[in-house]
């Protein structure tokens, strides 16, 4: 049996399998006693194809002296089934002598007819057994079946179109399937329907139907008309599947999608007052020092980062910088680096001289307000009041300064210890100090400088950034933050960037 028939009386595969490997051929009839379908096996048994057969009153098919037995069939047909011998006539207009057993659907039915073909000697043997056996597998279907004549008068439905809509056979036999209409779709959804069906084609859709009772649902429908042999539409078989649970699983899904694109645009939102919030935080360009040449590059991620600078003149050849960078990024990165703000513009007044007490007093200042993310930071001091300059710093946890020396044209990194700010109040922050001569340089960054990665997954190191800082020795101080940030650039092979860079740069002057 091919499976449009299957699917169009809702038998199982499985079943028809049992007597199609014995050569026997199960099939339907209408009220009439024409067939609705047929299974393949029947070409083995008679040389007639099923679509042939499609439509046809059985009795065609019956020897004549035989057609008082397939009425007594008809009338007599129950469960157990009920069978007869007779000869049937081949396509070839020869005969075959069969057994042919028939049912009722239900004992209370006479509307459809559900019966076996075989050859005799075949069904001789637990004929009603298989013919319950088939009979089950029809009404059992977990599908709604409907079959309509051709003006979509409801001739027959299985059990399960009565457990979902609450309309007994009785009830629905006769009426249209309209009487299942919600309302919610439009004519012209029905009118497509019927031009399509009526034309001799398959139809494919939705229905949003209610029950008996008035509570809505939603069915996949597969409606195909039946056909005799001369091509006229006698019958419709619509085999639908209750998709409720489906529908209210794709509206909670669009709910749940409309609430994401509402809450992403809330975040975008606030992602950009924080971008605002740390652009306002940070300096608006680099203070104006007799001694000192100060400039500086900052290159945000499109989210919000954590990387934050200040500057504290204290007067005009004294000058302080803290750099730092916080542990997270996005909102809460900049709700933090607004009260590390507040905390470095008390320790400028009071500490800005000081860059190991100023880093102290910073990680007591985390500690005490138990702030979860932590922060390396450097603090910084340049003093140039005496005859050569000098730059003293303590840092926790953040990168090591690069001190260019313009004699020898050489770079090295200061490195100290100690670990980053707010996660030990034990930690310590040791100081170190460097002397400076005219046209020497100090470089502060931030790890987004050093922690650029290549295709090949390697990062540039505090090593790599020596080198570059060597070439761009010749360039002047400006020149030579661009010409870094262009460095980093090309060992990452141009991807973008993933973090914040901040790079500062500090000449000594004559």
């Amino acid at each position: 049996m091919s499976k449009s028939h299957t699917d169009a009386i809702g038998i199982d595969q499985i079943a028809i399998s049992l007597f199609e490997q014995v050569d026997i051929a199960p099939y339907v009839l209408d009220s009439d006693g024409r067939f609705v379908f047929i299974s393949p096996t029947i070409e083995k048994i008679t040389g007639h194809l099923p679509a042939a057969l499609t439509g046809m009153p059985f009795r065609e098919i019956v020897f004549s002296a035989d057609h008082p037995a397939l009425e007594s069939l008809l009338s007599e047909a129950s469960d157990p089934a009920a069978r007869r011998t007779m000869w049937l006539l081949n396509a070839n207009s020869t005969t075959v002598k069969c057994v042919v057993a028939l049912s009722r659907a239900l004992s209370s039915r006479e509307e459809c007819y559900i019966g076996i073909i075989g050859k005799t000697g075949i069904l001789d043997r637990d004929t009603d057994e298989k013919m319950r056996m088939f009979t089950m597998a029809v009404e059992q279907s977990p599908a709604t079946v409907v079959i309509t004549d051709k003006n979509a008068s409801i001739e027959y439905v299985n059990p399960k179109f009565t457990r979902l809509t609450g309309y007994t056979f009785n009830e629905a036999l006769g009426h249209n399937p309209r009487i299942l209409k919600s309302g919610k779709q439009p004519p012209e959804f029905y009118r497509d329907l019927w031009d399509t069906i009526s034309s001799g084609k398959e139809w494919r859709g939705e229905f949003h139907n209610l029950k008996k009772d008035g509570g809505s649902y939603w069915e996949s429908a597969s409606i195909s008309p039946i056909m005799n042999s001369s091509g006229e539409i006698t019958h419709y078989v619509a085999v639908k599947e209750d998709i409720t649970e489906r529908k209210k699983a794709e509206e909670a899904l669009q709910v749940s999608e409309e609430n994401l694109r509402r809450r992403n645009s809330e975040m975008q939102r606030d992602l950009g007052y924080a971008q605002t919030v740390v652009r306002r935080l940070l300096p608006d360009g680099p203070p104006l020092l007799e001694r000192l040449s100060v400039d500086f590059r900052y290159i945000p991620m499109e989210a919000v980062g954590g990387d934050f600078f200040s500057f504290n003149t204290l007067h005009e050849r004294g000058l302080g910088v803290f750099i730092g960078d916080v542990g997270g990024h996005g909102v809460s990165a900049a709700l933090f680096l607004s009260l590390v703000r507040s905390f470095t513009e008390r320790l400028n007044r009071t500490r800005g001289d000081n860059p190991q007490d100023y880093i102290a007093e910073l990680n007591s200042d985390m500690i005490e307000w138990r702030i979860i993310l932590f922060l390396t930071a450097l603090y910084g001091y340049f003093d140039c009041t005496g005859e050569r300059a000098v730059f003293r710093f303590s840092k926790g946890g953040h990168t090591p300064p690069v001190v260019y020396r313009v004699e020898d044209a050489s770079a090295q990194l200061l490195i100290t210890g100690g670990m980053p700010v707010g996660l030990s109040r034990e930690a310590a922050f040791p100081e170190m100090s460097v002397d400076l001569r005219p046209g020497d340089r100090v470089y502060l960054y931030t790890d987004g400088v050093i922690e650029a990665m290549n295709m090949s997954r390697e990062t540039l190191n505090p090593e790599g950034l020596l080198d570059i800082i060597i070439r761009a020795g010749v360039k002047t101080l400006s020149g030579s933050l661009d010409f870094i940030i262009s460095e980093v650039d090309r060992f990452r092979d141009a991807s973008p960037a993933e973090d914040d860079i901040v790079l500062l740069g500090f000449e000594v002057l004559n």
